[in-house]
């Protein structure tokens, strides 16, 4: 890995004649620079604004004209957070900036946010990408497709110019082509420069490394057909001088760019045609893991190694995506529970300490990974012992130590660092940045209360609440039916209670305790309530989870 780390040290790499600029390593998104007539257009702010900052820095030795746009690639935080580096929300109101994105850009920040799974996708992106780690050769290395990956400050501008299937327009004087390209995420735009011959090829060539098909951090399915299809379709066809990718280092010429282009559109291609070829012969997915393996002729290729994706973790994903998690024997319809099948397992080995006492035997013989899954079931009947978690612990890091693939890497050695206590989860990422959250519509918030409703509280019960959201105009109804919550358009009828306060007033009620959120708010003054009591409010928050878990626990299962 540290040999890959060398592909990233920060710099900048132009392409002469033609105005345009890598501004590369110094986040794990790599950021293009396009200068025009009267102004700069940008692609991909890094993950965060202090890393936007020194980009600054680099962008201002390029030019001083001023940024008149600034275009998200796709929805992950790692290309639009650091936007209010070069951005502000009033410039971009007053229209001075134009922000470009997919129809679907914020539909999908909203999903993958505290309105949707982002909670559990935050815990597991920080064992995914090493955050809780230290940096260094018993931490973290580098972020697989860049360099290190930490986020500070996270800001969100929301999109002016929405991008369908394809956008074609002139800003600062430059004539660019935007398409939507499915991907690696599915709002993935690539921007075409026809007057430069530059391509910006967002992630859908990812990087250095072999893509990935799958994040084990947790995404929904990522079509590796649609992925080679939008290659073929969109960026092959172009007479592309130079690539800029938002990973990895740019290419010139145009020979170069078409055989990469090729090749990484042959790799997504062998590995699920040959994944769907072999699942029609009946292979499972562990059968696949040792059968599927990229040829020598694209394992080769300096854009292909097993350093972010990897093929072992997409035929897993691909037999998934395509069939389903059942594997077709009946006997793992309704298996027993993973903790009672240990505790037989265990007994059936000869109990507690003749399990552990093999594990260290076996890890003795350098036999780590059969030593973590005998210790896993030990750990799970007991998620308190501690030498069977020390244990694991250990065999963990044996294997992460030897590991060149960066996710697969962190996932190991964060895992130990849960497993032996110490984990440091103050520095965990925080998916409720004040400015993230603030640009996040009302209803979206309040929707995602749909995913903190208590079914057991709830049973039986038919509810309704109000709110009228006095600086954004707002309505917002929330019914209770049963432990499903219904979200509407309009104060619904006979509702418990209606309340009229600001954004910010949500906001701290959603990230606090809901009730005493909403009761300090009419405490201050900053809320009131039209219809109802204080105490109708605790009933109604009575039924969901009062507030966001602080952590989740990932490796004692």
């Amino acid at each position: 890995m540290s040999d890959h780390s060398r592909t990233m040290d920060p710099g900048v790499f132009e392409i002469v004649g033609k105005g345009v600029y890598q501004i590369f390593g110094y986040a794990l998104s790599a950021m293009t620079v396009v200068v025009g007539e009267d102004g700069v257009i940008l692609i991909d702010p890094p993950e965060d604004v202090e890393k936007g900052r020194r980009m600054r820095q680099e962008l201002e030795k390029i030019t001083d004209k001023p940024i008149r746009a600034i275009v998200y690639s796709h929805w992950h935080t790692d290309h639009y957070a650091g936007v209010k580096a070069f951005a502000t929300q009033e410039q971009v109101d007053a229209g001075e900036i134009a922000i470009i994105a997919h129809r679907d850009f914020m539909d999908n920040v909203i999903a993958n946010s505290i309105a949707g799974d982002g909670p559990i996708i935050a815990a597991r992106l920080d064992y995914s990408l090493g955050t809780l780690l230290e940096v260094g050769p018993r931490g973290r290395v580098n972020g697989g497709i860049g360099p290190d990956f930490v986020m500070e400050t996270i800001s969100l501008i929301p999109p002016t110019i929405p991008v369908d299937d394809r956008l074609e327009h002139t800003i600062a004087g430059v004539r660019m082509v935007h398409f939507w390209a499915p991907s690696e995420a599915i709002d993935e735009i690539v921007t075409w420069f026809p007057d430069l011959g530059v391509l910006q090829s967002a992630e859908v060539i990812q990087g250095e490394s072999f893509p990935n098909l799958h994040s084990i951090r947790g995404s929904r399915y990522r079509d590796p057909q649609a992925w080679f299809k939008s290659i073929d379709k969109y960026l092959r066809p172009l007479p592309a001088e130079f690539m800029i990718p938002s990973h990895g280092r740019p290419l010139a010429g145009r020979t170069e760019v078409a055989r990469v282009l090729r090749d990484y559109r042959d790799a997504i291609s062998y590995v699920y045609d040959q994944t769907i070829r072999h699942m029609n012969k009946g292979l499972l997915p562990d059968d696949l893991v040792a059968t599927v393996q990229l040829p020598d002729s694209l394992a080769s290729s300096e854009w292909l190694g097993n350093f972010y994706g990897g093929v072992p973790h997409s035929v897993r994903q691909i037999y998934v995506g395509e069939l389903g998690w059942f594997d077709a024997d009946p006997t793992t319809l309704a298996p027993i529970h993973a903790v009672e099948a240990s505790r037989r397992y265990v007994a059936l080995m000869g109990g507690r300490d003749t399990v552990v006492a093999e594990a260290e035997r076996v890890a003795g013989e350098g036999d780590h990974q059969w030593a973590a899954e005998l210790l896993r079931h030990v750990v799970r009947i007991d998620t308190d012992d501690t030498e069977a978690r020390q244990l694991k612990a250990e065999a963990l890091r044996h294997i992460g130590y030897t590991t060149p693939n960066s996710n697969w890497r962190n996932f190991y050695l964060t895992a130990a660092r849960e497993l032996d206590g110490t984990i440091d989860y103050s520095l965990a990422i925080s998916i409720d940045a004040p400015d993230q959250v603030a640009a996040l519509p009302v209803p979206a918030l309040l929707e995602g209360l749909r995913f903190r409703i208590d079914p057991d509280r709830a049973a039986g019960v038919t509810a309704a609440a109000g709110f009228r959201i006095t600086d954004t105009g707002d309505t917002i109804g929330l019914l209770i039916r049963n432990g499903v919550v219904e979200p509407i358009t309009e104060i619904p009828d006979n509702p418990i209670f209606v309340a009229e306060l600001p954004k910010l007033a949500v906001i701290g009620m959603l990230f606090t305790d809901l009730n005493q959120g909403l009761v300090k708010a009419l405490d201050d003054g900053h809320a009131t309530l039209t219809t109802g009591t204080p105490g109708d409010t605790a009933s109604f928050f009575g039924y969901f989870d009062p507030k966001p878990h602080d952590h989740v626990t990932l490796a004692d299962r």
